[in-house]
This record gives structure tokens, C-alpha cells and sequence, in this order.
């Protein structure tokens, strides 16, 4: 697991990228790769590549970028390839030599024999890579199946470069002036991210999931991405309940044991829920069916507020397993410790507060591990929402006319108390009739009135909700079928969790330079979880029915069936108690209010409405908070984003 970052001169008339300007992009991924750094220069001058290393497998020969044997095909890779041992054999039997045992080295020959398009497809594992061909005088990108790890963009026109981190792009003099993306904040404002291939900066793009980018001297245009792979849900299998379940066990058994692949340790992360439960469970299985003696290191993080704490949970699971087992214990001391460190490492603002916890748990386990395994994209391809359940529910209202069904959901909504947050959310966004919008709203900050009253004028009328039109409408008309739960779950695989979820993963992690593992989104076991009939994951408000019936298996009942409380932050607490100053400062400070993204009533009307007492506002606070400090750290401010230093960390309360 790496870091990596180049630059590609796509006209005779561009300027050849200079060595500092190189280091300083190498240099702002050091997190992703302290442990070596390497570059390749090509002799046309056309092309560099920088890598930043994070050493896992191979430790000896695997340095980057890499070569074929003839030096003409150069790649710089971040991720790993779980079956890069069948491709070696099969690429040795074509006739191709290999000088090292990395997985890296198969994606040059893979290149040479399939093509980028042809070697994606046949990859099993989480990647991002580049790969440059000096006698086409190409360079082409790729990125995983599922977009678990991540990489940017920029061109000019006659520059192009990429890197896996935006703030790595920001070191080149093209980006100088930093312009935010308008439609970015106005997206960020419902869903809590941006929908790929945006970003929160002008013309810096995302690589979708599952896509090849090539990139060709001598045109300055670049061209669209190209899907090699894609989730085709058909409820095609002919599986009986009892069968599906046998076949998930052997699929993540499969799954589980690729991914113990390391030359280093490795351990997983464990919350106590069902999904890293089983991942736990079934690295114990493997370890004792290989006759390792050494137990299985697991760590979990948890609140010194118990009842957002799920350590009781996950102890349980240490304990049934004999795990070698360490517990994070977070407050708000420690929280507010690493806020503006950790929403610098995010390059766009953090719309997920437990990535500051999972932070401290990947920094803690960072002394005993490299690489952890954990459950996330479970949800997804399981049904395990309750978001899921609900929207089913909306089919019984469909019958009303949308202004109707908007007006009464909203009045029982606006009746409910300061507690009843999340009840007072489901009842606004079943109030929405369109399916765009209201896939787009569930787990948003604020409800659907607010969405576009915390906007100014101008802001309405420019940006408005286009991200809808322009990233939800489209995907589900691409879904191709008519489920509607298998809908939700194709509009939720390409954005929240790509966008969202697996951002988090992938900055909290690396940035405490641990690899993390998702065995649950294994290709494989999503297109399996795709064939199979709606009620094996939802039924009523019963979720994840097929995985819980596995987990029967590995945890007890308490574990399995206990209402899901998920990865939550005691921010309304916090608002309302220690947070209140910074809320106060940051958010009712002139230089926030006059930045022209927000009405500065309506942003004075949230906060007083939850200090009050009113309504419950964590979520719009957080997100309004997430994106003061973003731009007070990558707008305002361009410092020192290359030495790890978080620019004016110290004092970004104080500059209101």
C-alpha cells in the first residue's frame, strides 16, 4: 500500500515538470509510504512517476516504480493484487520473466499481454495504478473495481498529472489558485460528499471506480474514463436460503484468506457489529486450519460516553476468539486534539465524524500491525441499512399526490421533539416522492426545506440541486433493474460508499500508514450478493437477512440481533457542552458569514435552534464546521501541505 503521484506532458509545448516541484508532490504523500520513496524519469522527458512506499510484500525487491524486463513499460501502483500469483504463472507460461516476487511486477507484463482495459479486468484486489509506455508514449490509469483506493486528476491541456491524495496535485504551480467548486459545496450541504468524478476544487477530478483513464502525447484533451467492469443486478440465482448462505460462508472464506496475504503483521479492525464480527471470526478459522499458534490481533475504538461505546460488543467477540485484543478509549480531549490535523489529511471536508475516532484506533494499532481487515462495504451489498427497509415503505405512499404527501410527512416531522432526530429525518425524506432526491437525502445534514434555505440567492439559482440531475438520475437509470431495493443499493455502491465511506477508510488509515482491507467487497462476493432476491436482504424491517444468518454461526444472538447503533460521535452532546465555543466562533464569525455559499441567517438560525434546544442540528452543524475549517486550510491559507504540519493548526479557532 502506497502513495503515488506523476505528471504527463501532453503537448510539445508544455515545460517539463522541474525536481522541486516533483519532490514537493512526492513529499505530501509521505504518510501513505514513510518507508521508501522512488521516481522514474523517462528519457523523452514526456513523463515522471513518483511512489511513496508503505511496505507489505516483497520487502526486499518490491521498491517502485517498476519495470517490464526490456525497461519500456514503467508503473507506480498503490494497492495490493490478491491473485497475482495466478497471473505470474499464467504470464511465465506466455513467455514473459520476472525479477521479483511483488505483486507490482504483474501489472507491467499484465499490460504488455492484455492491455490496461484487459489486465483491470482480470485483477482481484484494491488498487490504483499508472502505467507509461515510452515507445506508445501512453499513460494510463486504473482504478479498482469497487473504488476502494483513490486517485485524482488535473489537466491543463498540456499538462497532466495525478496523484492518490488531492493535496499532492496542489503542490504544482497550476493549481496555484485554488478555485472551490461551487456545486461541490451545494452537494456537500445534502449528501455529505461529492459525487466522482467532481471535487470540492475546480478541475481536479476523481478516476471513477472500475474505470481506465489513457492519456496520449500530443492531445490535450482527455478523454473519458472507460468502465472495464460494473454491478449487474439480476436476482438470477436459483439458490435456496440455506444454499446462499453456504455459498457467502465459502465466498468470504475465500475473500478473508486472499487477504491475509502480507509479509508483515497484520490484524482487524473490530466494532463489535456483525460484519467485522464475521471477519474476525473466519480469520480465526483460517489460523487454525494453517496451524499458526500466534492469535489474531484485533482493535477496536470506543467513546468514554457509554452509550455511544460498543467495546462491550466487541470484547464479547475477543474473548469467544482468544484474540489478541487492544481497546481505544476516545473523549473529547482526544477528539478535538486531532480535528484540524485530520481534516487537513482529508483534502476535502470531513463529512464523516467517526473518521477521527477510526484515526486514533489506526494509530494505536500502527504498533502492532502494518495491515488491518475490516467490515466495511458490508451494508451495502447485504441490505444492511434501516434507510434500505424504509424506502421499501415508500411505495405505500405513493398513491398521494407529491404536494400532499410533503405537507403532512413534514407537519408529523416538525412535531417530534429535540430528541427524535433520526425518526424527524426518515419522515422527511419519505415526504419526497422523486426516488433521486431522496436517495440523495438519507443520512443528510439537514432536511429538504434547509437544503436550499442555508443557501444564498445566487447559490440557489446557479447550483441549486443539479447534483441530482447530473449524478443520481443517471445512475439509477443505469442500475437496470426494476427493484427498487436493488435500485438503492447500485445508487448507494457509486456514491456514498465510494465517495464517502472509503474516502474515510482510505485517509484514516493511511494517514497513520495502515493498509486497510475490505474482504466484503471482493468483487466476487458483490456479484454474488447481486444474483440474489431482494427478501434475502431486506424483508419488512428485518436488514442483512443472509449475513446475520451466517453470523449465526460465528456470534451470539445478543451480537447479531441487537439494534444497530452504528459508528456514532456524541457530537450533539459535545455541541451543546465543550464544542460550544469553537461552534460559536468559527460558524457565527464574520469571515464564515461572508463567504457567499450561506444565507448568515440561516446559519445563525441552526446554531441557536440546537444551543437552544429547539432542534436537534448535529448533522448541519458538523457539516457547516467541516467546511469553515477545509477552507481555512486549502482556500485561505496555501502553507506547508508537504511537511506533514497542518498549516496554522494551532490557531484556526482564533482566526474568526
Amino acid at each position: 500500500m502506497c502513495g503515488i503521484c506523476g505528471w504527463f506532458r501532453t503537448g510539445s509545448g508544455a515545460a517539463e515538470v522541474d525536481d522541486e516541484i516533483s519532490s514537493a508532490m512526492s513529499a505530501a504523500l509521505w504518510r501513505r509510504g514513510p518507508d521508501a520513496k522512488g521516481s522514474y524519469q523517462s528519457p523523452d522527458g514526456l513523463c515522471w512517476l513518483g511512489h511513496r512506499r508503505l511496505a507489505i510484500v516483497d520487502l526486499v525487491t518490491g521498491d517502485q516504480p517498476m519495470a517490464n524486463e526490456t525497461g519500456d513499460v514503467w508503473t507506480a501502483f498503490n494497492g495490493e493484487i490478491y491473485n497475482f500469483e495466478d497471473l505470474r504463472r499464467e504470464l511465465a507460461s506466455k513467455g514473459h520473466r520476472f525479477r521479483t516476487n511483488a505483486d507490482t511486477e504483474v501489472l507491467v507484463h499484465g499490460y504488455e499481454e492484455w492491455g490496461i482495459e484487459g489486465l483491470s479486468q482480470r485483477l482481484r484486489g484494491i488498487f490504483a495504478f499508472a502505467i507509461y509506455d515510452e515507445k506508445a508514449r501512453t499513460l494510463s490509469l486504473s482504478r479498482d473495481h469497487m473504488g476502494v483506493k483513490p486517485l485524482y486528476w488535473w489537466s491543463d491541456g498540456s499538462t497532466f498529472l495525478f496523484a492518490s491524495e488531492i493535496k499532492s496535485l496542489l503542490c504544482h504551480p497550476g493549481l496555484a489558485k485554488r478555485e472551490v467548486s461551487r456545486e461541490g459545496i451545494a452537494q456537500f450541504i445534502v449528501t455529505r460528499y461529492v459525487s466522482r468524478p467532481d471535487t470540492m476544487f475546480k478541475g481536479v477530478y476523481k478516476v471513477p471506480e472500475a474505470s481506465t483513464l489513457t492519456v496520449r502525447f500530443g492531445e490535450g484533451v482527455v478523454e473519458e474514463p472507460r468502465k472495464y467492469w460494473d454491478i449487474r443486478y439480476d436476482a438470477s440465482s436459483t439458490l435456496t436460503f440455506d444454499e446462499a448462505v453456504e455459498r457467502l460462508d465459502e465466498l468470504l472464506h475465500e475473500s478473508v484468506k486472499m487477504q491475509l496475504m502480507s509479509d508483515v503483521p497484520l490484524g482487524a479492525q473490530l466494532s463489535g457489529g456483525v460484519d467485522s464480527s464475521v471477519v474476525v471470526a473466519i480469520m480465526d478459522k483460517i489460523r487454525r486450519e494453517e496451524g499458526i499458534s500466534d492469535p489474531v490481533k484485533t482493535f477496536s475504538v470506543g467513546f468514554d460516553v457509554e452509550r455511544f461505546s460498543e467495546l462491550p460488543y466487541a470484547r464479547q467477540i475477543a474473548e469467544r476468539y482468544g484474540t489478541e485484543h487492544h481497546e481505544i478509549r476516545v473523549g473529547f480531549d482526544d477528539f478535538i486534539e486531532e480535528f484540524v490535523n485530520l481534516c487537513w489529511i482529508y483534502d476535502e471536508p470531513v463529512g464523516e465524524p467517526p473518521a477521527i475516532p477510526t484515526y486514533l484506533m489506526c494509530k494505536k494499532a500502527k504498533e502492532h500491525v502494518t495491515v488491518m481487515l475490516c467490515g466495511e462495504g458490508a451494508d451495502e451489498q447485504f441490505g444492511g441499512y434501516t434507510k434500505f427497509a424504509f424506502d421499501l415503505y415508500s411505495r405505500y405512499l405513493d398513491f398521494l399526490p407529491a404536494g400532499i404527501r410533503r405537507g403532512s410527512l413534514r407537519t408529523l416531522a416538525r412535531l417530534l421533539p429535540f430528541q427524535a432526530r433520526r425518526l424527524r429525518s426518515v419522515f422527511e425524506i419519505l415526504a419526497l416522492s422523486d426516488p433521486a432526491l431522496r436517495f440523495s437525502s438519507w443520512y443528510g445534514a439537514f432536511d429538504a426545506d434547509l437544503q436550499s434555505d442555508v443557501l444564498t440567492k445566487e447559490m440557489r439559482e446557479t447550483v441549486g440541486a443539479a447534483f441530482v440531475e447530473r449524478y443520481f438520475r443517471p445512475l439509477i437509470e443505469a442500475s437496470g433493474t426494476k427493484s427498487r431495493l436493488k435500485k438503492f443499493q447500485y445508487v448507494d455502491n457509486h456514491t456514498r460508499l465510494v465517495d464517502d465511506l472509503l474516502v474515510k477508510g482510505d485517509r484514516m488509515s493511511m494517514g497513520a500508514s495502515v493498509e486497510a482491507r475490505v474482504p466484503f467487497l471482493d468483487h466476487h462476493v458483490v456479484e454474488f450478493a447481486a444474483t440474489l432476491p431482494d427478501s434475502y436482504h431486506v424483508k419488512g424491517m428485518k436488514t442483512k437477512r443472509l449475513l446475520k444468518r451466517l453470523a449465526e454461526r460465528y456470534a451470539s444472538e445478543e451480537i447479531i440481533y441487537r439494534r444497530k447503533v452504528g459508528f456514532t460521535v456524541p457530537l450533539s452532546t459535545w455541541f451543546l457542552g465543550p464544542l460550544r465555543q469553537y461552534v460559536e466562533e468559527l460558524l457565527l464569525s464574520d469571515r464564515c458569514l461572508e463567504r457567499g455559499y450561506f444565507q448568515p441567517d440561516s446559519v445563525r438560525r441552526i446554531v441557536k435552534d440546537h444551543l437552544e434546544g429547539r432542534v436537534d442540528r448535529e448533522q448541519g452543524i458538523w457539516v457547516l464546521l467541516a467546511l469553515e475549517i477545509w477552507h481555512r486550510l486549502y482556500v485561505d491559507q496555501t502553507g506547508a501541505t508537504t511537511s506533514g504540519e497542518v498549516p496554522g493548526a494551532e490557531g484556526i479557532v482564533r482566526q474568526s
